[in-house]
């Protein structure tokens, strides 16, 4: 297995001026020996690949062009001939066996800039189609994996609707996971591990890697990691660090003195009862007319009464399926919107006013199937984890001040949680307080 080092440090603190000087250095070094170096640079957005691109100009880093319609077969064309790679997330993911052949020889070392999806519910198959497949013995479970395999030996020339699945199947792609009974079975879509294995080294540049399905993932495959953290800066150079030396302190205080959080009773609609988690997506799913009417007309008010901030300078953020019920006026425009898992973007930089309308949980059925293998999800550093990404894309990012309404209790606690605490460990020691002295 590749080494895998997790370079975990707060936004802003230098984790991709630390890779871009790292890579720099490795290409020059590598022009004195024999051992030359390559890289595989994977970023959420284009605009990253360019940014890597423009900061590394010694290394030629390529993005995959189509070829013949698809960009998959381009990326295959670049690791052929040893090329050093800038691409998405998106495309990395696509990544077949026959890749991995060609990746096992070429001395590649793997860049993942912010978590990789590496697991995931897999809703390409109604229930009808799942139960054709079996019933007619086109797949089967492999019980030491527990992944989905196509029956080669039976129906290894099928061509047909099916065949999007059997490329799947093939790749390692589809793991099965049965809650109680076979009844509930359900397909989750995975990123094979031993694709992580062609690599030389991998990186993972990232914050709150407890939080992440990517952490529960790596663990419930057995693989190890190396935790770090970023020190330094651009006059003195980057490092990296022990995970536990990394100390937040400077970088929250400035956070501080920017944020404003509003507290009022436009927080009310996010006051649990009961179990209830107000602001969830099951909450929304099941909220009623009034109860979004008030929420769209509470984000009204903070933009108007309290923020007073521009049209142009709000911006906002909810589940996408419920965008539209809660547009509201001064904050409607298709530039106030930034969608929930936004990372890795400067766009949104001057934006001077937020509204975070949601209540972060990971998926129950991805908590239930690591928690089948052992690994537990940490749902609350998960939660801080999503908030604060998109919370950075704002003004923050420039020392400008900003103003938050987060209506959901839960979501607020933990924001105010993480603001005043030094450090990733001591976040961790606090959730593991009470809740009740989690929000003293």
């Amino acid at each position: 297995m590749a080494d895998i080092t997790v370079v975990d440090t707060v936004m802003g603190a230098g984790k991709t001026s630390f890779i871009i000087e790292y890579m720099n250095r490795a290409h020059f070094d590598g022009m004195f020996n024999s051992s030359k170096r390559r890289f595989i640079y994977v970023t959420p957005l284009l605009d990253e690949v360019e940014r890597v691109k423009k900061a590394c100009p010694s290394l030629r880093f390529k993005d995959p062009k189509p070829i013949h319609g698809r960009k998959y077969y381009g990326l295959q064309k670049l690791i052929d001939e040893g090329e050093n790679i800038a691409t998405t997330h998106e495309l990395f993911r696509m990544i077949t066996q026959e890749t991995r052949e060609a990746l096992l020889s070429a001395n590649y070392t793997l860049v993942i800039d912010e978590v990789l999806t590496c697991c995931d519910f897999f809703d390409g198959l109604t229930k009808f189609d799942q139960g054709d497949l079996f019933s007619t013995g086109k797949v089967f479970v492999e019980q030491t994996t527990k992944r989905l395999r196509w029956n080669h030996e039976e129906h290894g020339s099928y061509k047909g609707k099916f065949s999007p699945i059997k490329h799947l199947c093939d790749n390692g792609n589809l793991a099965v996971y049965a809650e109680g009974n076979r009844s509930k079975r359900v397909l989750i879509w995975q990123f094979p591990i031993e694709f992580l294995e062609c690599f030389k080294e991998v990186f993972v540049l990232t914050y709150l890697f407890q939080g992440s399905p990517m952490r529960s993932y790596l663990e419930a495959e057995g693989v190890s990691f190396d935790l770090k953290a970023v020190s330094g800066s651009h006059a003195t150079g980057y490092q990296l660090i022990p995970w536990l030396d990394h100390n937040e302190g400077e970088i929250k205080s400035r956070i501080r003195k920017l944020v404003s959080i509003y507290e009022g009773r436009g927080n009310d609609i996010g006051t649990p009862k009961g179990r209830e988690q107000p602001l969830s997506s099951s909450w929304f799913k099941r909220a009623d007319a009034a109860s979004l009417r008030k929420l769209k007309g509470n984000t009204v008010t903070f933009f108007k009464n309290h923020a007073k901030t521009r049209s142009a300078d709000n911006s906002w953020t909810t589940f996408k399926d419920h965008r539209q019920k809660l547009k509201g006026e001064s904050y409607s425009g298709k530039r106030c919107w930034i969608p929930l898992n936004t990372k890795a973007t400067n766009d949104f930089a001057h934006k001077r006013s937020m509204a975070y309308l949601a209540n972060r949980f990971s998926l129950p059925i991805l908590r239930n199937f690591f928690a089948d293998q052992g690994v537990e999800m940490n749902d609350d550093i998960y939660a801080i984890s999503e908030m604060v990404q998109v919370i950075w894309r704002t003004a923050i990012r420039n020392n400008e001040p900003v103003m938050l309404y987060i209506p959901s209790e839960r979501m607020r606690t933990l924001f105010q949680l993480w603001l005043r605490t030094e450090s990733t460990a001591e976040l961790l020691e606090e959730i593991a307080l009470e809740p009740q002295k989690l929000a003293a």
